[in-house]
């Protein structure tokens, strides 16, 4: 965390910590390898070969990394009496001014175990759209200073429910992937990609039917649903969600189950 005038910065210190071990790794790879695959008058043999496979594959490793790290350096999360901005490496500026905040959600211990083991992540919610704090990349200490930072302007939400969820449209059609928000006396349920949009924050004394409709099926898995219905719109939503994988042999999908329908719509209702 560094401070100017009245701007805090926080940079993304674990994923920049995980860049560095992996470039000096790399770079002693190159290093010690190279130096026995080019070392005059020593000839191993195979082994020598395999030392110069090595120091090949630090030096492929090695390059992207410097330049992961440089895009890290200039990647963070600024904080001052404006708003907030999010520079996160290969995205576009993300920014909120606080007179468009209306919620800070930190996702917490629930998120931890749904995320595979990340510490959770952090959004910022105004009435139509949302921008992602990459909580994940703090450390708890900074994580801590910036949840104080933005309680001084906003009150900041820890969900009591919460989970991955998709829309669907009445004719049963994929909409959206989303993100669904159970608090204490209300319900938030926005998209989770794309134009980071707020579906709808209702309080839940002003939802309109709350009711479990039929489950939809991907391939043989069953996914439960239900329907809200707010400000004369209803909203059909899917207790499953698609999972994009991508690596070096394309991109992969997998769907998971991510709720009971039931459960939902008991705590909905207020049961």
């Amino acid at each position: 965390m560094m401070n100017a005038s009245a701007t805090t910065r926080y940079r993304f210190a674990l994923h920049g910590r995980l860049v560095s071990s992996i470039t000096i790794i790399a770079a002693l790879m190159l290093l010690v390898f190279g130096s026995l695959a080019l070392l005059p008058g020593l000839n191993l043999g195979v082994l020598t070969f395999l030392a110069f496979i090595l120091a090949l594959a630090g030096l492929v490793v090695l390059l992207p990394m410097l330049f992961v790290q440089y895009a890290y350096i200039h990647a963070g999360i600024e904080i001052d009496h404006d708003g907030v901005r999010v520079q996160f490496p290969w995205e576009e500026l993300q920014q909120m001014p606080w007179s468009e905040v209306r919620v800070a959600v930190d996702e917490g211990e629930e998120y931890l175990r749904l995320s595979r083991g990340r510490e959770g992540l952090g959004h910022l919610f105004s009435d139509t759209r949302y921008i992602r704090l990459h909580l994940e990349g703090l450390k708890p200490q900074q994580r801590a200073q910036l949840e104080q930072s933005i309680a001084g302007h906003v009150q900041v939400r820890q969900p009591s429910g919460f989970t991955l969820v998709t829309l669907i449209s009445k004719q049963g059609e994929v909409m959206a992937r989303g993100r669904l928000y159970l608090f204490e006396h209300e319900v938030l349920c926005t998209e989770n990609r794309g134009k980071k949009r707020v579906f709808f924050h209702a309080p839940l004394k002003d939802l309109g039917q709350v009711r479990q409709v039929d489950p939809f099926y991907i391939g043989q898995l069953e996914c439960q649903a239900f329907s809200v219905t707010y400000a004369g719109e209803e909203h059909i939503i899917m207790l499953g969600y698609e999972t994009t994988i991508s690596s070096n042999l394309g991109t992969s999908s997998r769907w998971s189950i991510t709720g009971n329908a039931r459960e939902w719509v008991e705590a909905l209702q207020g049961s």
